[in-house]
């Protein structure tokens, strides 16, 4: 297969985004369906950049952000993630991107568990201006690449970490190659990018090696933002009682988790999320912007927000825009996401 074209997308909001990402999926996995969200976890009008340059069987993106963003998708078993961020110093602070609750230094290569993962979501947060690479690879050919290598401890790995810090050889000729391939018009050998993938993850046994596994507050996160997007068919939102009693832990234990990862307690997460889903709600096309102007406070009610003025006052810090020059813009995106789609 020829390499296609690099393609620039730049998004201004993150229904757009989600649907950019549903639609690249089933391009990918035609015979799979896929669900994510994406909350605004920082302050300002959004403005995203991705470019994407797949080849057969190796989709291969490069992703930023102006704000901070927490990532969720549902967890599948089809494909296989390897993300890293690039130029960073050992000098540059701490990166706030986490990927499937690997925190990403310098040399990390995580997103790759899901070989376990068949139900749940995995969630990453994305830090802002951090320039994060992804390649995802097609399960049942590395499976077929990794039996022919006899590389098993490649297989263990899959199953049981969620990240590796390295600087080993592999992980550095697997990032030169993924940057060559944005660089040259000539399309990169699928094969590379599956075979140092796999020496990578079958490479235990250096001192320039340490992998990081699931734990207690890795799963406890992805219930928590699980639960506090669910819509239960026109009933109020989940309350934080509820969270708790779902989750069977204290209120203590999910505020300490929130402000490890998150820099919020748990109430400020759910009030982030909210509003979130109050802007989808106002960006939504399959309604007119009369009618989304109409119902904007029942829609800020119905997630929660009961007195207007203050969600009103907090939308526009958070987003940079009221809610009526959201719903202004909502059918204008659409038109343009559907010219990007080739509608």
């Amino acid at each position: 297969m020829r390499k296609k074209r690099s393609q620039n997308y730049v998004f201004s909001d993150t229904l757009e985004m989600e649907e950019f990402c549903k639609a690249h999926f089933e391009e990918y996995h035609s015979t799979s369906s896929f669900g994510c969200n994406v909350t605004q976890l920082s302050t300002g009008l959004l403005e995203t950049n991705t470019t994407c340059s797949p080849i057969q069987d190796v989709h291969l993106e490069i992703f930023k952000s102006n704000q901070t963003l927490l990532y969720e998708e549902e967890a599948n078993t089809k494909s296989v993630s390897f993300c890293w961020l690039d130029k960073l110093s050992t000098n540059d602070k701490v990166p706030l991107t986490i990927i499937s609750g690997h925190q990403m230094t310098s040399n990390s290569i995580a997103g790759f568990n899901r070989i376990n993962k068949t139900g749940g979501n995995i969630w990453d947060i994305i830090g802002a201006n951090e320039k994060l690479c992804c390649m995802s690879l097609k399960w049942n050919t590395l499976q077929k690449r990794i039996n022919k290598l006899n590389a098993f401890n490649a297989y263990a790995r899959l199953e049981e970490c969620i990240g590796i810090d390295s600087d080993d050889n592999a992980s550095i000729q697997l990032k030169n190659l993924f940057n060559n391939h944005f660089a040259s018009k000539s399309s990169t050998n699928t094969n590379s990018f599956y075979d140092l993938a796999i020496i990578f993850l079958d490479n235990g046994n250096s001192e320039s090696t340490l992998d990081s596994h699931r734990c207690e507050s890795t799963d406890l996160v992805e219930d928590m933002v699980k639960l506090i997007h669910e819509d239960r068919d026109g009933m109020p939102p989940i309350t934080l009682d509820e969270i708790t009693e779902y989750l069977n832990s204290s209120t203590d234990s999910l505020n300490r988790t929130c402000r490890k990862i998150f820099n919020m307690d748990v109430i400020e997460l759910v009030r982030r999320v909210r509003l979130e889903q109050t802007r989808k709600a106002f960006l939504t096309p399959h309604s007119s912007s009369g009618l989304k102007e109409f119902t904007k406070k029942r829609t800020a009610l119905y997630y929660g927000f009961k007195n207007w003025k203050e969600f009103e006052t907090s939308y526009a810090i958070y987003f940079g825009e009221t809610p009526s020059q959201t719903i202004d813009r909502s059918n204008k995106n659409f038109y343009s996401f559907n010219a990007w789609k080739g509608e």
